[in-house]
C-alpha cells in the first residue's frame, strides 16, 4: 500500500513540475518546498504556517518570498486560496483535482469535498449563462461536527 502512495506522490510531483514548466516558472528549491508541504498537508496552512515549516526545514526564505511564491503558484493553478472568514484570513491548498471546501465558522477547520456535483454545477452555470468557465471556487460555510458536539455539551450544562 505504501508503494502505491509513493507512486501517486511521485506522479503528483511530476505533474506539478510539468505545470510549472508550462507557465515558465522555474522550480526553485523554495517553490518545490512549498509545493511539497502543501501536497502533504491536510490542514490548509496559512502563509505563516508555511513560512515556519520552511524555516524549520532549513530553507532560507523570507515571508515576502513565501507570499510571492504562493501568488505565482496560484496564478499557475497549482495552489488555491481559501478564505475562511469575513475578516479575510486566508489558508492555502494544493489543487491537484477539483474539489470544494467545507469551512467551520467557529474553529476555522477546513475539509476537502471531492464530488462531481461541483463539476456539474460549472457545466450548468456555463450552459445557462453562455460563459466559458475558466475557473471556479466554491466554499460552504457551516459548523463542523466537533463544534456542534461542543455546543450540544454546553447546552446540557
Amino acid at each position: 500500500m505504501e508503494g502505491m502512495k509513493a507512486m501517486k506522490d511521485q506522479a503528483v510531483l511530476v505533474a506539478a513540475a510539468q505545470k510549472l514548466k508550462q507557465h515558465n516558472i522555474k522550480a526553485t528549491p523554495q517553490r518545490q518546498g512549498i509545493l511539497a508541504y502543501l501536497m502533504s498537508s491536510s490542514e490548509h496552512p496559512s502563509i505563516n504556517m508555511i513560512h515556519q515549516y520552511l524555516l524549520k526545514e532549513d530553507y532560507k526564505v523570507s515571508l515576502a518570498t513565501v507570499y510571492n511564491t504562493l501568488e505565482l503558484l496560484s496564478a499557475a493553478e497549482l495552489v488555491t486560496e481559501v478564505t475562511i472568514d469575513s475578516a479575510g484570513h486566508v489558508r492555502y491548498d494544493y489543487f491537484e483535482e477539483p474539489h470544494y471546501h467545507m469551512i467551520c465558522l467557529n474553529c476555522g477547520r477546513i475539509d476537502d469535498i471531492y464530488d462531481d456535483c461541483y463539476l456539474k454545477l460549472e457545466e450548468l452555470a456555463a450552459k445557462e449563462s453562455g460563459y466559458q468557465v475558466i475557473s471556479s471556487y466554491y466554499d460552504v460555510h457551516g459548523i463542523c461536527p466537533n463544534c456542534q458536539q461542543k455546543q450540544q455539551n454546553q447546552q446540557k450544562d
